[in-house]
This record gives C-alpha cells, sequence and structure tokens, in this order.
C-alpha cells in the first residue's frame, strides 16, 4: 500500500471515528457543561432570593404604613371603607346620612357588581360637592343620583335629599 493510499484510509478512518466520539464522549461533556450552567444560574437566582425577600419586606411594611395611614385595614369591608369617605366628607360639610343601606349584588351584562343605596341631606352645593368628592375618590362609580325636596312637617321646614346609587365592580364571570 503506498502512502496516499494510506493517508486516505486514515482520513476516512477519522471522519467515520468523529461520530463515534461525539456519542461517546463529547455528547455527555456538552451536557455535563449545560447543567453546569444552568447550576449557576440557578445558584444566583437562590442568592438573590435573600436581597428579594429583604426588598419585599420593606415594600410590605411601606403598603402597611399607607394602609394604616388610609385607616385600612384587612378586615375592614367595602361598606365600611366606603362609610369611612363619606364620614370624612360629612364632617368637613354640612351633610348629614340619612340612609345607608347594604349592598345589593346584581348580574350585569356578566359582570358582577354590587349597588349601593345611598340618601344624604344637606344644601344644594353641598350635595353637588359631595358628588364631586365621591367621584374623585375612584372607589366606583355612581350609578345614578336624584335630588327631592322633602318637608318636615314638625318643624315646617323643607329639605334637599341626594338619592344615589353606588356601584362597585366585583368581578367578570
Amino acid at each position: 500500500m503506498s502512502y496516499k493510499r494510506k493517508n486516505i484510509m486514515v482520513l476516512i478512518g477519522f471522519i467515520l471515528l468523529l461520530p463515534i466520539l461525539y456519542f461517546v464522549s463529547f455528547k455527555s461533556t456538552f451536557e455535563l457543561k449545560n447543567s453546569y450552567q444552568n447550576l449557576i444560574k440557578e445558584k444566583e437566582t437562590a442568592e438573590n432570593i435573600t436581597s428579594n425577600i429583604r426588598f419585599l419586606k420593606q415594600e410590605d411594611k411601606y403598603i402597611d404604613s399607607i394602609l394604616a395611614a388610609e385607616n385600612v385595614f384587612l378586615n375592614n369591608s367595602f361598606q365600611q371603607i366606603l362609610l369611612k369617605k363619606i364620614n370624612t366628607y360629612k364632617n368637613a360639610d354640612k351633610i348629614e346620612i340619612i340612609e345607608f343601606n347594604n349592598g345589593v349584588e346584581i348580574l350585569d351584562n356578566a359582570i358582577a357588581s354590587q349597588v349601593y343605596p345611598i340618601t344624604l341631606k344637606g344644601d344644594f352645593n353641598a350635595l353637588l360637592q359631595f358628588l364631586n368628592y365621591f367621584e374623585q375618590e375612584g372607589l366606583g362609580e355612581i350609578k345614578s343620583y336624584s335630588f327631592k325636596k322633602k318637608k318636615d312637617y314638625a318643624r315646617r321646614n323643607e329639605y334637599l335629599v341626594l338619592e344615589l346609587l353606588f356601584k362597585k365592580v366585583i368581578s367578570n364571570q
């Protein structure tokens, strides 16, 4: 056999040996390298978890302080929050709560919501300012309101009443 033929046979043997070498040794080496890189990434995320936990605890304290400043607690229902907002405004102006009923759950176009009927007494300007304040609070939506003039026969005077339906969307079904 000549050198030329031997070199061609060695080259063909080397080419045929490459896939066998890949499947026997190189493939497992590459898999181990990939798993090693994944483990390094998991280690970095595990190290960042402690700093994330500290950050989340600080954020939790901050949010709790905001809620405490707004006088909102976990055991408060929406109705209590609504009544507190009305009372804070009521103290500033001469508005009187006549009636504040429990919310009625309704289903409107597959949207579950609660409607709270509220009746207030006061002068026209104060009641309009209250409506504006209530809309600005963004707790829900004023579904309807109406002003009615009532007469107190015992005292022989007239007063204005605002009947308000306040709607809060609970969830889409």
